[in-house]
């Protein structure tokens, strides 16, 4: 299936990432429960909240792998939040026009029986905690609607709540009656009955940093390749100065798994693989730290 995915950059004030579990009942064109978990049980529940220039959002989703090898998703976008989010209720699809969806207040959004690639390349987008730009939300949701009206049921009734909210977590609950936004006869809907949501706030490794570093100094780390991977895949960076470095892997919970390098570097570009065959699957995250620089990138292993 063709991913019709257009990005526009744009700079984030501040962002806080969760990992976490949506569950739900759903019914009516199509039934079935809704358990969010990728192989070797992995949780495939993500959330992030985004303090933007005019706005902020809060985004959470779920796959949940069937048995016929396709996935459902599910996805909601809350917008006009305040940053970091508080307790609040939405309703859907809230504030905007519903003849552009983009500009309703809440999106709820579920996809049956999607191909598991096209799942693994949107799933690695929302769940991008390698900082720097992100992608312009309008954009994203543009290439969901365009390339994907037939498969999707959109938001048009419904409550979601978030009702606690900690420096750790976040829970909340929500009921939605969703259609196919694709004129058909008889109309296709499906109505959601107390759906759940618990998300942990995710900490990455910090690492202190000096403000004023005495030679300047330019350090890029690559994009790894492939990604996502199954076991092996190449990370490249570059450094232009002599200077002790290290390169680490960590999990999507802050531990290090592995230690791939450690030691003086000259100036130049470097290529080391990792082997994930230990490893189950799941997001982790190479931190490559010369001197007084730090550079991430995001890994997504699905075996």
């Amino acid at each position: 299936m063709k991913l019709y995915l257009l990005f526009i950059c744009s700079i984030a004030v501040a962002q806080d990432y969760y990992q976490g579990e949506i569950t739900f009942d759903y019914n009516g064109t199509i039934n079935g429960s809704f358990l969010p978990s990728v192989q070797d049980s992995i949780t495939a529940g993500f959330a992030f909240n985004q303090e933007g220039a005019d706005t902020s959002y809060f985004i959470m989703g779920a796959i949940m792998e069937q048995d016929t090898a396709g996935f459902d998703l599910f996805i909601t976008i809350l917008q006009d939040t305040t940053f970091p989010v508080q307790p609040r209720t939405w309703d859907i699809p809230g504030q905007g026009d519903l003849e552009n969806p983009l500009s309703l207040e809440t999106i709820v959004v579920l996809m049956p029986g999607l191909d598991s690639a096209f799942v693994t390349e949107l799933f690695a987008v929302f769940t991008d905690t390698s900082g720097g730009d992100s992608p312009n939300l309008d954009s994203l949701l543009t290439g969901l609607f365009l390339g994907l009206s037939s498969n999707l049921y959109l938001g048009l009734a419904g409550q979601m709540e978030i009702s606690d909210v900690t420096d750790s977590a976040l829970v909340g609950g929500f009921y939605a009656t969703l259609i196919k936004p694709v004129v058909t006869w008889p109309l296709q809907s499906i109505d959601i009955d107390s759906g759940l949501f618990v998300f942990n706030k995710i900490s990455l490794p910090v690492l202190a940093v000096k403000s004023k570093p005495k030679v300047p100094e330019k350090l890029i780390l690559f994009p790894a390749y492939p990604n996502p991977f199954n076991p092996i895949t190449t990370i490249r960076f570059s450094i232009d100065a002599y200077n002790n470095g290290s390169l680490s892997i960590f999990d999507i919970t802050g531990r290090m798994v592995k230690s791939l390098i450690n030691k003086p570097f000259s100036p130049g570009e470097y290529e080391v693989k990792w082997y994930a065959g230990e490893q189950p699957s799941g997001v982790y995250f190479a931190l490559l730290q010369t001197g007084n620089f730090v550079k991430t990138t995001k890994l997504v292993l699905i075996k």
